[in-house]
């Protein structure tokens, strides 16, 4: 087993080594690292007694401030979402007859939570604020989780790094349904972490990602990265236990997920929480024209298809030569770019906001560098626990390698990504005090 996890850690590090000659705009990094210095200096020097209040204080702040100057136009998916809440907090039901909610009606977990903000604040800056304290949260557990992995002044740098973060930042402004999720996954990891496994844990764990899943459909990648994490955790005194602790795991976050639907079916929406066109994320993202993004083009051929089974079946065939490629466009794309293409309508200067999104991708840049410091098979890794964070960071990039990408898609795997970075930073550290000696 031990050889099989080294492998599996070698062909993780090789498959991000590989995008580095593709990062955008090489020349930024000398940008962004006087920021990580003041970083480093910031949080080696300046004593704080209660640093998770501090950093949750300041986060929210600087979030506030971004969305009371940002104006970020409701688009795409986000406003077909929030008009449903709103029709929804008016009681019309209309939206339930569109084709996007016939066809995605998964996406009502997030209109269900909007419409229970907007019925108690309808403003579209509540829902805003309510975004600033969720992801000022993250911040928080980004550094109670690196605090469980690393030494004390590395988790201070690698929650700084993610505080100052600019596409976060962003996001505060953007009506996605990626933020609660993105915190439950954190709360779970923390919990996993931290917490002996149990009966308990795994029923806890199972709700917990449950409710992310009502929210967004992504949590299955944290329950089999978990799975995975004590599978190959089992030895002669433990299996039990483990197996135990998996079959728990399964069984209550399936189940919690049918109970869910089940409640939406028989509430006044009457509608099931299901996915009934499973293979369009597949059939766009295996498009080498589009590079596995989002195109009106596939959009109008497949759901005009009576047979779309055939039809991916036959993108396979087409595309079979190309999919190396492909694949490695699209984890450049999802990895190592981030995306500003939503409509921010107040840019006064167009130079500065340039500027912005150049300092932007140096920060980000640097980060992916410091990852694959991080994650190279080193031998003297004593923290086994890191493991899991590497397990669910492989299967994202396995499974965004096949269905359609957005840069957006990487808000929690930029996340996990810096969750790692403590083995990057601390060896640098180790390395500057043994050249000053």
């Amino acid at each position: 087993m031990k050889k099989s996890i080294n492998i599996c850690e070698i062909l993780l590090f090789v498959a991000f080594v590989i995008l580095t000659p593709f990062l955008s705009n090489k020349i930024t990094l000398l940008i962004a690292i006087p920021v990580f210095v003041l970083i480093y200096y910031f949080a080696k020097n300046i004593k704080i007694k209660n640093y998770a209040l501090f950093i949750f204080i300041v986060s929210l702040i600087i979030r506030i401030i971004s969305i009371i100057i940002l104006k970020v136009e409701i688009t795409d998916d986000y406003k077909t979402m929030y008009d449903a809440s709103t029709s929804l907090i008016k009681n019309d039901l209309l939206f339930l007859n569109s084709f996007y909610f016939k066809t995605f009606s998964y996406q009502l977990g997030h209109v269900l939570y909007q419409a229970i903000l907007l019925k108690i604040i309808n403003k579209v800056i509540f829902l805003k604020m309510i975004n600033s304290i969720i992801t000022s949260l993250i911040v928080v557990f980004v550094y109670l989780i690196s605090k469980k992995l690393f030494k004390e002044t590395t988790a201070k740098i690698i929650s700084l790094i993610y505080l100052l973060y600019l596409y976060p930042i962003y996001l505060n402004s953007v009506l996605t349904n990626q933020h609660i999720p993105a915190l439950l996954s954190l709360v779970v990891i923390y919990l996993v972490l931290s917490k002996e496994k149990s009966i308990k844990l795994s029923i806890v764990v199972a709700i917990i990602l449950g409710i992310s899943n009502f929210l967004r459909t992504e949590s299955i990648i944290i329950i089999l990265g978990i799975s995975i994490y004590y599978l190959i955790n089992i030895q002669k005194d433990n299996y039990k236990r483990n197996i135990i602790s998996i079959s728990v795991l399964l069984f209550t976050y399936f189940l919690f997920n049918i109970f869910i639907s089940n409640i939406i079916l028989i509430s006044p929406l009457h509608t099931k929480l299901d996915n009934k066109e499973p293979l369009w994320k597949f059939y766009c993202g295996l498009n080498y024209k589009y590079n596995g993004r989002y195109n009106e083009e596939d959009q109008s051929i497949f759901f005009s298809s009576n047979n779309k089974r055939n039809l991916l079946i036959n993108r396979v065939k087409e595309e079979n030569v190309k999919l190396p490629i492909l694949i490695l466009k699209k984890e450049v794309i999802l990895w190592t770019q981030t995306n500003y293409d939503l409509r921010i309508t107040n840019i006064i200067n167009k130079d500065i906001y340039k500027y912005i999104l150049w300092l932007n991708q140096g920060y980000l840049n640097i980060i992916i560098l410091l990852f694959i410091v991080s994650i190279y098979p080193y031998k003297n890794i004593k923290n086994k626990k890191i493991l899991l964070l590497k397990i669910i960071v492989g299967l994202y990039y396995g499974i965004y390698g096949l269905i359609e990408i957005s840069p957006r898609y990487a808000y929690i795997l930029h996340i996990f990504i810096l969750l790692l970075l403590g083995i990057g930073i601390e060896k640098i550290i180790e390395l500057k005090r043994s050249t000053s000696k």
